[in-house]
């Protein structure tokens, strides 16, 4: 009897204990991932804005006193330097008084000769001595004016630069509101553009640029920012600028449109291939291995580009994210890196 009840016992026991591990779950193997390697990355971003051209010196030329023009001294896209004669007009009358308030000088100074010559005699009274002088400075005036007059009937460039198409011919008749042709210094050619005020604080006077023209399609203009404006917009919440790009050639006009090119540097991030960036509802996030084990850790996209994502984590360049098998992931789960997405890098992964 004992012996049946020692063999019956037994029985449960066995059944028992095996029982017990059949429900006993089997321990978890490490899932196999493959990674890639985290770098840094500056948050550069390239902007693109239409801009138009100007010359660095620009001008209306009209005529400093109304006449009829003798002479047309230019040539339309003729380069001339700074005081070039580009019209005379008729002077026959201002030359005719120049001439005759000349010869009033040339009598009022020997008159005053004569006097000067006399003082201390007695001969002359000290006041008539006093009004030939000033008799003779007042013909210089008159001189100097009737000069000035024929300086007048000349109209030359203030500058150096290339002279416009010509609005008038040889015997018109001009005021001092005709527009007689147009002067423009352009061996540097400034480029008016606008950005948006989130990118004021990237720009600095002196950074370089390059802008792209529609006449030459192939071919770049190096510049930098010369002028920034000392206000923002209200309306566009844009701020004004002005770029300097020397005119190589000659190929560049005012008034010609521009797409300008800026490069904006940024602060630096941590930059991962866009496989690893997930999202639940809690926001997005990455898989770091950290000592074999899956760490979860929060990161704020900033910026994709060419198939990687910059971030703001708690994250460090150099450490290994999870691009493939994240489904079996959970925080501090052993894994099986099986793989290193850095080799598809020249493929499909960046």
């Amino acid at each position: 009897m004992l012996k049946q009840l020692s063999a019956a016992t037994l029985a449960v026991l066995l059944l028992a204990s095996a029982t017990t591990f059949a429900q006993t779950p089997a321990a978890p193997s490490a899932p196999p991932v493959i990674v890639a390697t985290s770098t840094q990355a500056d948050n550069d971003i390239g902007l693109s804005v239409l801009g138009s051209g100007s010359a660095r010196q620009a001008v209306v030329i009209f005529p400093a006193v109304p006449g009829e023009i003798a002479e047309v001294g230019f040539r339309p896209g003729q380069s001339v330097r700074a005081g070039h004669v580009l019209l005379r007009l008729v002077d026959r009358a201002e030359r005719l008084s120049a001439d005759l308030a000349s010869a009033r000088v040339e009598a009022a100074k020997a008159l005053a000769s004569r006097y000067e010559g006399t003082r201390g005699t007695g001969a002359v009274p000290e006041s008539v001595v006093d009004e030939a002088r000033a008799a003779l400075r007042a013909a210089e005036i008159e001189l100097a004016q009737a000069r000035e007059a024929v300086a007048d009937r000349v109209v030359r460039a203030p500058f150096a630069g290339v002279v416009g198409l010509a609005a008038v011919e040889r015997g018109d008749r001009v005021t001092a509101e005709t527009a007689l042709t147009t002067l423009d210094d352009r061996r540097v050619l400034f480029i008016d553009f606008e950005i948006p005020e989130a990118q004021l604080a990237r720009v600095k006077i002196g950074q370089t640029l390059t802008a792209v023209n529609p006449a030459y399609p192939d071919r770049t203009f190096k510049g930098q920012v010369a002028e920034i404006d000392s206000r923002i917009d209200p309306v566009s919440r844009n701020v004004r600028m002005r770029a300097s790009v020397p005119n190589t050639g000659d190929l560049l006009r005012s008034g010609m449109s521009f797409q300008v090119l800026l490069a904006l540097a940024g602060q630096p991030h941590v930059s991962v291939p866009e496989l690893a960036l997930q999202w639940d509802r809690d926001g997005s996030f990455v898989w770091v291995i950290r000592e074999a084990r899956s760490v979860r850790v929060a990161a704020r996209p900033v910026r994709r580009a060419e198939e990687r994502v910059l971030i703001d984590g708690d994250l460090k360049a150099g450490e290994s994210v999870v691009v493939e098998g994240v489904q079996r992931l959970r925080p501090g789960l052993a894994v099986r890196v099986v793989g290193n997405g850095n080799a598809a890098a020249a493929g499909a992964q960046p």
